[in-house]
């Protein structure tokens, strides 16, 4: 545009300087400077909007630069947050696992203490029955001492058991003392 516009002025100044009558120079002299103003004015405008372009274009390219930025950082949140998540799900993984492992082996545990349970249940009634039937084979114990007892008391000299005479002149002072002396005689041979 500014090429043409000093084309045409400089065309009517060649025109003007080439002896045209007085009013109709000064009229061309007066166009010639109104082009001229308006062609400043539009170069201004010109400026001034290419000077906007400038700094609208350098607001796009930080903002672009803010946004990629802002785009990039988001990016490492969510991939953190997917790590996150991937850590979470392979311990909520590990935990079904153990969980199904002590599903499957707990049943077996228990069936396992019902049949130690019930093996010795019913072996308690056996062994009380064994007991009963090896003390049948020996003699009877009490049988046994209390006829020990008996030809002890019978005997002339007995060796377990002295009887006493309890007559009122012996206190039962005296009757302790010869139990006693007997045991001491009894236990030194």
């Amino acid at each position: 545009m500014g090429k043409t516009s000093m084309v045409i002025a400089v065309a009517i100044l060649v025109l003007a300087a080439s002896g045209c009558r007085d009013d109709e120079n000064k009229r061309l002299a007066e166009m010639a400077e109104r082009n001229l103003e308006r062609q400043a004015q539009q170069e201004r405008r010109n400026t001034e909007l290419q000077r906007q372009v400038a700094d609208g274009t350098r607001r796009l390219v930080e903002a672009d630069a803010d946004a990629r930025q802002n785009i990039t950082e988001m990016q490492r949140n969510v991939q953190a947050e997917r790590q996150i998540l991937g850590e979470q799900r392979d311990r909520l993984e590990d935990e079904r696992r153990q969980i199904a492992a002590a599903r499957n082996r707990d049943p077996i545990i228990a069936e396992s203490i019902k049949a130690i349970g019930l093996l010795i249940a019913c072996s308690v009634p056996l062994l009380i029955t064994l007991q009963i039937l090896r003390r049948g084979d020996t003699p009877d114990e009490s049988a046994v001492v209390a006829e020990l007892l008996l030809s002890d008391m019978v005997a002339d000299h007995p060796t377990i058991v002295r009887l006493v005479d309890a007559t009122p002149e012996k206190s039962s002072a005296d009757a302790v003392d010869r139990l006693t002396d007997r045991r001491d005689s009894d236990s030194h041979p």
